[in-house]
């Protein structure tokens, strides 16, 4: 069988999420992930992960242009089962008509509400919307009539049990390698943090892309509360402008270190990413109580975990089934409550540790890559 994953963008970060399912997929199928290339290259991160193959249609973004631009993403697509990862104007239509020209098979896979950006407009907003982007069919304004045909997939795999009831959906995690994202060495990790800069401070960890719906600043605001000036939010994502505001904050900007700073920077962290992660007294997976936040699993819960290391982690969605007894779960955006929950971690080095240990036992029975794969396989093998 061939599989064909077809992404909005080969600059999205959802890439990775693509590539890690198609190296589950190979060798027992043949496959291939597609799709514009309008961010001119594939996501900085993983570049190197897969072969992409790009499908030259640079106004795919507007309309008209978007109709038979779309056209190419569709006759690019030559698996008998065609995988969208996300639902956008920019991949699931095109997807969709190979369905109703030749007759293959059509998954979504959903990582988040992407329609929870314009469902939380008010109308004022709605319209300003639509008049601003009512010729880019890839943007939000077009999300929610996309998400209407998700009914015509054979299939439909997400991340939370608040997507497997919105669109009727199956529960799929993509799991983690366990073999790979362990405890590390820890003369390794001390001469890290001597090159960092950081051996003398306690070092709170957050593995992904930092965003304002994260909700960092609470852990920063915490550590302020509790006078913490030894400590570090150390973030591996790259060093974006948001990253940039947290360090210029009057109050905690200093206790902010991000090293991606280059691009060569993010792929050494990337490659390197267990190390960076052993860096960490705990691990950090924050999420704020938002629409959008309530439709996601973090994939970084999964890397946390794995790692044996104590998880500092918002009770959001699906995170506090997911991680059970394996980490301190937080209410979201409550300053105080994490500031005890950070004291009372630091404070107990043997139980934050026995409470790592339990996190990865729990990934390793429940979210290993193992796992993952075969179940991937097995819903490949009923849409025979």
């Amino acid at each position: 069988m061939k599989v064909s994953f077809l992404v909005p963008d080969l600059g999205w970060p959802i890439v990775g999420i693509a590539a890690r399912m198609a190296n589950y997929l190979h060798p027992e199928h043949e496959v291939e992930i597609v799709g514009p290339n309008l961010w001119r290259g594939a996501n900085i991160m993983y570049a190197a992960e897969f072969a992409y193959r790009p499908v030259d249609c640079p106004r795919l973004y507007r309309l008209p242009e978007y109709f038979w631009e779309s056209r190419k993403l569709t006759r690019a697509l030559t698996g008998d089962v065609i995988i969208s990862m996300k639902a956008f104007g920019s991949n699931l239509p095109a997807a969709l008509r190979a369905k109703r020209e030749r007759g293959c098979r059509v998954v979504a896979y959903l990582d988040e509400w992407d329609g929870a950006v314009a469902a939380e407009w008010s109308w004022s907003e709605r319209l300003r919307q639509w008049t601003r982007d009512w010729m880019h069919p890839g943007n939000n304004v077009y999300v929610p009539w996309v998400e209407r045909r998700l009914r015509e997939c054979d299939e439909r795999l997400v991340t939370t049990q608040f997507l497997a009831q919105k669109f009727a959906g199956r529960i799929f995690h993509i799991g983690v390698d366990t073999a790979r994202f362990q405890p590390q060495d820890p003369e390794a990790v001390a001469r890290l943090k001597r090159q960092l800069g950081l051996s003398a401070n306690t070092l709170l960890v957050f593995g992904g892309v930092a965003r304002p719906h994260k909700g960092l600043e609470v852990f920063l605001e915490a550590l302020v509360r509790l006078r913490r000036t030894d400590c570090r939010v150390v973030i591996l994502g790259p060093h974006n402008e948001y990253v940039q505001q947290l360090q210029q904050h009057s109050e905690y900007g200093a206790l902010v270190c991000c090293p991606a700073t280059t691009p060569e920077a993010i792929q050494l962290i990337h490659r390197e990413m267990p190390l960076y992660l052993g860096l960490g007294d705990a691990l950090l997976v924050p999420l704020t109580d938002t629409l959008l936040a309530r439709s996601q699993m973090p994939c970084k819960l999964f890397e946390a975990m794995a790692m044996g290391k104590p998880i500092l982690a918002n009770a959001v969605s699906d995170v506090p089934a997911v991680l059970g007894d394996g980490g301190y779960l937080l209410p979201p955006n409550d300053v105080a409550a994490t500031a005890q929950a950070i004291q009372a971690l630091l404070a107990d080095p043997a139980g934050a540790a026995a409470m790592g240990q339990r996190a990865r036992a729990r990934c390793v029975a429940h979210y290993s890559a193992a796992t993952s794969r075969q179940e991937l396989l097995n819903i490949l093998q009923a849409l025979r």
